[in-house]
């Protein structure tokens, strides 16, 4: 008895498992194919063996006549532009005859059914179920709607990027093009300049002014390239801020001086207004944020026509412990901006006036790196500009207030670079002869090595405490400053690691002074160079201000 038990479990687990697996497979087949079918070819008979598309129909098998069926389909579900291909297609005859010379009949059609959002896509697949017999036809019907609806949104996307690269690409094809025209115009003024002063050298007031021209076009070509390094950075979201105490009146009345001599020059009239209650000094990064109304000013200026107006306002907004909101707005009676144009304001390398004609010239770089710079400082930027009228910018910005210590005298101490003897090193003589007159100008004995090899040699070669500071480019034939830097550091002298070494390079980016800091330099200071900061740094290195991060 207990084995016939037993035998009676196992038949029934046996039933049980069969079921479960017709519902596995049911299930899983629910999810790619709507039907499974069969045509008797000699009635033209339709048998539905199992619906699954619908699983909730109490019939899932039913049978029909082929040909009537079909045309019912067609007339009823399938779009208006399929029906006579699908009519001719879906012929038996022409079934049978694709299956006996393929082995298989597939077709694809449409249908819009009414309970459905969007078109459903579908793919009838037939074969024979004995190649012997050749009397019954396979069937079974695919929906394929989330994989076309998947590609299409994908093959949407990937057009969508291509359209965003190529309008990327062109615009900085632009860029290239519009910089090239830009550098050129101070290049030129510098070129031109330096013959005229070399045609007239015994008139020392003219070639004083050929070098106040020649200086303005440095600045102005330097600018350029600033702004070239700041979008890079921009893109590489590595612009960093400092945090200073700035004396706000003298800051704000600076940035001003400069727009108030362009725009008199111009005959336009500029007017500062600052409101009283501003506090005198907070933290923030005192160059950048100038950086941000300086081109807001340029822009201001370039833009308004003579005998217009800039007006720059600054207003106290909001105020709490510590800390106030100011709003810097920058007003001009210029040409305003086209509403067309408004949306690609604060994008970089894109102008309103970027044609050959264009009497305003720019890079078309400025408001991209103040909407940046802005952004990083926590603040708001915003525009509001009538065509033919004017433009306002403004700048929200909450600021720390500062604790002003008493000033302290920043003046060189011309007698600390006295007799002081330095290792200059840089393979561009024309650079190596500059800095050395700068720094003999100053008292200091120059010792030159025109590679980083060379510069190792020499240091090597001297007593410990030969030299009171080294001065080092970075890239440099048969040994660069870095890989030199190195093996200064590591050489084993009595003074290898106290010497202040310091990078004098072209190479500008955050990267590039990383590497400086990492292989043992004490400071990096860029080409081209602002005599008065560059000395700044020397004297803090020979006070031994800065130390080696290394």
């Amino acid at each position: 008895m207990d084995m016939e038990n037993r035998n009676d479990k196992k038949v029934k687990s046996g039933e049980l498992n069969i079921d479960k697996e017709h519902s596995i497979i049911e299930s899983a087949l629910q999810d790619v194919i709507d039907f499974v079918g069969y045509i008797d070819i000699d009635t033209h008979m339709l048998h539905i063996v199992r619906w699954l598309a619908e699983p909730q129909l109490d019939e899932k098998s039913f049978s029909m006549d082929y040909d009537q069926g079909v045309d019912k389909v067609i007339q009823k579900y399938l779009v208006e532009e399929d029906r006579i291909v699908c009519g001719k297609m879906f012929q038996l005859p022409n079934i049978i005859d694709t299956v006996d010379k393929f082995g298989e009949f597939t077709g694809v059609y449409r249908v819009d059914l009414p309970n459905m959002p969007h078109l459903q896509y579908k793919k009838i697949s037939m074969h024979y179920l004995d190649l012997d017999e050749r009397d019954v036809l396979v069937v079974t019907q695919h929906d394929f709607t989330n994989i076309v609806r998947e590609e299409s949104q994908m093959q949407e996307a990937l057009r969508g990027a291509l359209h965003h690269a190529e309008e990327a690409s062109q615009a900085k094809s632009k860029f290239l093009f519009h910089m090239s025209h830009e550098l050129r115009t101070p290049l030129n003024s510098i070129v031109g300049m330096t013959e005229l002063g070399k045609g007239r050298t015994q008139e020392k007031d003219y070639v004083e002014y050929c070098f106040d021209k020649i200086d303005v076009s440095s600045r102005m070509m330097l600018d350029m390239i600033d702004d070239v390094l700041d979008i890079a950075h921009i893109e590489n979201d590595d612009i960093k801020l400092a945090e200073n105490v700035v004396l706000f009146r003298p800051f704000i009345e600076g940035v001003a001086e400069k727009a108030r001599a362009n725009a008199y020059a111009k005959k336009i009239n500029f007017q500062l207004n600052v409101d009283e209650g501003i506090a005198k000094s907070f933290n923030f990064d005192a160059e950048r944020f100038s950086q941000v109304l300086r081109n807001l000013l340029s822009n201001a200026v370039k833009y308004t026509q003579r005998f217009g107006s800039v007006e720059l306002n600054v207003k106290l907004i909001g105020e709490e412990i510590g800390r106030q909101s100011l709003e810097f707005e920058v007003k001009d009676t210029g040409v305003g901006i086209d509403d067309h144009f408004k949306s690609k304001v604060f994008e970089a390398f894109e102008q309103e006036y970027d044609d050959s004609t264009s009497i305003y010239g720019g890079a078309g770089l400025g408001l991209a790196i103040c909407n940046h710079i802005v952004k990083k400082m926590g603040g708001e930027i915003e525009f509001e500009s009538t065509k033919g009228q004017g433009s306002t910018f403004r700048v929200e910005v909450d600021l720390d207030i500062a604790v002003v210590a008493q000033p302290k005298e920043d003046d060189l101490q011309q007698e600390l670079f006295i007799d002081k003897r330095v290792l200059l090193a840089d393979d561009n003589a024309i650079n190596l002869e500059i800095d050395k007159q700068l720094l003999t100008k100053k008292g200091m004995v120059v010792d030159v090595a025109e590679n980083g090899r060379d510069a190792l040699s020499q240091y090597m070669s001297n007593a410990p405490g030969t030299y009171d500071l080294i001065l080092m480019d970075v890239r440099m034939p048969y040994m660069d400053g870095l890989t030199a830097t190195s093996k200064i550091r590591a050489s084993g002298k009595s003074d290898c690691k106290t010497i202040p070494i310091l990078a004098l390079t072209a190479n500008a980016f955050e990267e590039d002074i990383r590497k400086s800091f990492e292989c043992g330099m004490n400071a990096h200071i860029t080409k081209p160079v602002d005599v008065k900061a560059m000395f700044s740094i020397i004297q803090q290195a020979l006070q031994g201000k800065l130390t080696v991060n290394k």
